[in-house]
């Protein structure tokens, strides 16, 4: 059984894997064919991340081949989110491609950049299962038709509505076999002071699922992940002989994130839904789990443990997604 602590064969295979996703926002024209084929990321399996889940409570010191560093962590969004996302002011973008380009299966990612923060994994999974995955995603921009709240630049979000009905046209055409949804409903808001409640999340999610379903095989909404008491790169520093104080309470760490919400709209569309909560908690959310460092800030997960998660994630599509199953 596979550990998931990284040792220095899978570090420099993953180094690599972090490459192939670079390459694969490499814009519209495609890239030349591969001359030797990349090393995948380790395929680990269900019950090793809920084992290291549940040992990560018991942790106390950090783990000196802590992967990514300290130093590093911050940054580890693992890949080109400047090229592949939509900016502030744009309201389309040409889908970066990863996976197999000529597949016969296609796949859309969609959302804001709770979307991307999942690419990493995403992107393993179409190499593996020969998935055509185009990714359409906008920080700061739920898949739902509401009007939100620009929170950086204090205004409403415009091009978020623009941006949504041009993805929402580019799945009517591409007709798609899979469509995966996946935002960060963390203190969104429509106003100045007005935040998303989850009886509106619910609402507009449904709306999203029902028109995303008319044009997709399938849909699967990608639950919300915990959002932490404090940065864990900075916390961890601070606390490198108890890493357990970086931990924060399930309970407090998923309040106001609406994965309910995402799981009533998914059962009233008929879409899938999944739980990531599994793979990062039990009764605590810790910073670092095995060697991995699981957050590279309060909000997103590190591109390495996305990556690491690329498994679990793909078990759990398949069970949703069963024309696509292989034996």
């Amino acid at each position: 059984m596979r550990s998931l602590e990284l040792t220095r064969t899978v570090r420099l295979s993953l180094l690599v894997a972090v490459l192939s996703v670079l390459a694969g926002c490499a814009a519209a024209v495609p890239p030349p064919p591969r001359v030797a084929e990349k090393p995948p990321a380790p395929k680990v399996e269900l019950a090793t991340v809920l084992a290291a889940v549940a040992k990560a409570s018991s942790v106390r010191v950090l783990p000196a081949d802590l992967t990514p560093s300290l130093a590093t962590s911050g940054d580890d969004i693992g890949f080109d989110n400047e090229r592949c996302e939509a900016g502030p002011r744009a309201d389309r973008i040409d889908a970066c491609v990863f996976g197999d380009r000529a597949a016969a299966t296609d796949v859309v990612l969609y959302g804001d950049s709770h979307a991307g923060m999942w690419l990493p994994a995403l992107a393993e999974i179409a190499d593996r299962l020969h998935w055509r995955l185009q990714f359409y995603g906008k920080p700061g921009c739920p898949a739902l038709p509401i009007t939100v709240w620009n929170q950086q630049e204090r205004r409403p979000f415009g091009e978020c509505a623009r941006f949504r009905d041009f993805v929402t046209g580019q799945v009517a055409v591409t007709r798609p076999e899979l469509v995966i949804v996946t935002n960060g409903s963390f203190s969104q808001k429509r106003g100045p002071d007005q935040l998303i409640t989850a009886a509106d999340w619910s609402a507009g999610l449904t709306q999203t699922l029902r028109t995303l379903r008319r044009s997709a095989g399938s849909v699967v909404v990608l639950g919300t992940i915990p959002v932490l008491d404090a940065s864990a790169p900075e916390c961890l520093a601070a606390h490198q002989r108890d890493i357990a104080a970086c931990s924060t309470p399930r309970k407090v760490a998923t309040a106001r994130t609406w994965n309910a919400a995402d799981q009533t709209a998914a059962a009233a569309t008929g879409s899938g839904y999944i739980s990531v909560l599994p793979w990062l908690c039990t009764a605590t959310c810790p910073a670092v789990i095995g060697n991995v460092t699981v957050y590279r800030n309060r909000f997103y997960l590190s591109g390495t443990y996305a990556r690491m998660l690329n498994g679990v994630l793909e078990d759990a599509l398949l069970e949703r997604f069963p024309s696509n199953a292989v034996p």
